[in-house]
Order: C-alpha cells, then sequence, then structure tokens
C-alpha cells in the first residue's frame, strides 16, 4: 500500500498488517473531512487490491481514540441547500463506516482515552476492540441537540441490544471500559501499558491466519443480521464451495495431515 501523503492519517505496513494511525491528537484524534477522506482512499485502494495486506490496526496518536467528527474545528459557514447534509454525510463519515464493516480484512482496533460519536462506530467496525482500562465510550449527539449518524443507530442496537442502545443514545452516558466489555462494545479490556503490544499482537495473529476465509466467514456474519435461516445456510454452502477451492485450504488440510500448524498465505 503507498504511504499516505498527509500527517493526519499516518500508515504502516509490516509484517502483513496495515496500521492506520489518526494523527490529530491536538483535537482529540477527533476526524475532520481531509482525514475522512484520505482514510477513504486509503480503503478503497485496499479493496480494490489488498497486496500483501492481511490485517488492519487502527489507532491513534496522543491521549485519546477518536472524539468524533470535528465540528468544532471546522468552518461552519453560512447553511447549505437542503440536502447538502446527506451529501456530505453520505460521501464522508458514513461512505468511511460503510468501507469499514465491509472490509474482508480482519480489523483491530486500539482503544484508548474517548471513543464517541463518528470514533466509537469507527472502532465498532472493528472485529476485534481491544480497550485501555482508563478508556471511555459515548454517544454525546442528543448533548448537543442533533441526532445519531455515522451508523450509530444501525451499530449500537446488534452490540448492546435495543434497549442499551437506547440509553447511551438519549442519555449520552459515558460508559467506562469494564461496563462497554460487559455490554459487549468492546472485545477485551487490558491495562493501559499492554494495550498497544496487545492490540498489535491481535492484528498479527489474525494476519497469519486463513484471511481468505476469514473475509469470507465475515461477509457471512455480518450478511446474516439481517438474512433468515434458511438464507444463511445456503449462503453458508455457497462459501464453502468457494473456501475449499483457495490454496488456504489445502495447506490446512495437508497441516492437519502432518500434525503441524498451518501456514497460510490468505490465498
Amino acid at each position: 500500500m503507498p504511504e499516505v501523503a498527509a500527517s493526519t492519517l499516518l500508515t504502516d505496513h509490516n509484517a502483513g498488517v496495515l496500521t492506520l494511525t489518526i494523527n490529530r491528537p491536538d483535537r482529540g484524534n477527533a476526524l475532520d473531512g481531509p482525514t475522512v477522506d484520505m482514510f477513504i482512499d486509503v480503503l478503497e485502494d485496499l479493496a480494490a487490491d489488498p497486496g500483501e495486506v492481511r490485517a488492519v490496526l487502527l489507532r491513534s496518536e496522543g491521549r485519546h481514540f477518536c472524539t468524533g467528527a470535528d465540528i468544532g474545528g471546522a468552518d461552519r459557514g453560512p447553511r447549505g441547500a437542503i440536502g447538502h447534509m446527506v451529501r456530505s454525510l453520505g460521501r464522508g463519515p458514513h461512505r468511511l463506516i460503510e468501507l469499514l464493516w465491509d472490509c474482508r480484512l480482519p480489523v483491530v482496533a486500539e482503544l484508548t482515552g474517548r471513543s464517541s460519536g463518528l470514533g466509537l462506530h469507527v472502532a465498532l467496525t472493528a472485529d476485534v476492540t481491544v480497550a485501555a482500562e482508563s478508556a471511555t465510550f459515548a454517544e454525546p449527539f442528543t448533548d448537543r441537540g442533533f441526532s445519531v449518524d455515522s451508523g450509530g443507530s444501525w451499530l449500537l442496537p446488534r452490540f448492546v441490544g435495543l434497549t442499551r442502545a437506547k440509553r447511551m443514545l438519549y442519555t449520552s452516558e459515558v460508559l467506562d471500559a469494564p461496563t462497554a466489555l460487559e455490554w459487549g462494545l468492546v472485545s477485551e479490556v487490558v491495562p493501559d501499558a499492554l494495550v498497544v503490544s496487545r492490540a498489535l499482537g491481535a492484528a498479527g495473529t489474525l494476519a497469519r491466519q486463513a484471511t481468505f476465509a476469514l473475509g469470507v466467514t465475515k461477509g457471512l456474519l455480518h450478511r446474516h443480521l439481517q438474512d433468515d435461516l434458511g438464507s444463511a445456510v445456503r449462503a453458508e454452502a455457497e462459501a464453502i464451495e468457494l473456501t475449499i477451492r483457495s490454496e488456504d485450504f489445502k495447506e490446512g488440510i495437508r497441516a492437519f495431515k502432518e500434525k503441524r500448524a498451518p501456514d497460510f498465505t490468505g490465498h
């Protein structure tokens, strides 16, 4: 993957893991328009051709993972024409969330400090979320007088259930990391000093797996959040038909027969 030539989104590709680092610590790593656009460019390139990338790690510089959209730092200017918000959200934050959710590579998020609003929704698109003990999570939309965006009304009920989603969205309650773990918002909570190494380790482990099969499985899981059982099992059969023709399947069977660990390539 090419390096992004801007300081607010840093990229690093090492040992199959593409690390995307939000680098706006002076703004709480809130996402402004240009940073969202760069995120989208990287993810669209990744969707078209992952190359040697086999897992993605999302993280940030500084204290907070992401405090949301940078509405405070933007020049608001005159109010746009009717439909302006629909268009700007659709090609910006909403496009970002869709690309992350649909990414066929395993995604890990390293969560420190605050994850709120758009930042929380970015985190929820990850397959594995490693949170520091001091991390907090919130949906501050109604506190600011407007409704949820960037996929929150769709994502939250799927992770915490409708009742807790309403509680978070109606009251803007701030959750601590243990509560977020209990509710299912995050995968695990670790001491602050270990969050960086644990998240990188999780991404590295996933990158060594049969990532083609992982991607197909991920697609099935996400699709079946809406499908009925009959549709789900038919799609599973089609996916098996596809994955048993992969190189990773052949290697997995060889390794099983030879009683050794498989050496997957992601193909």
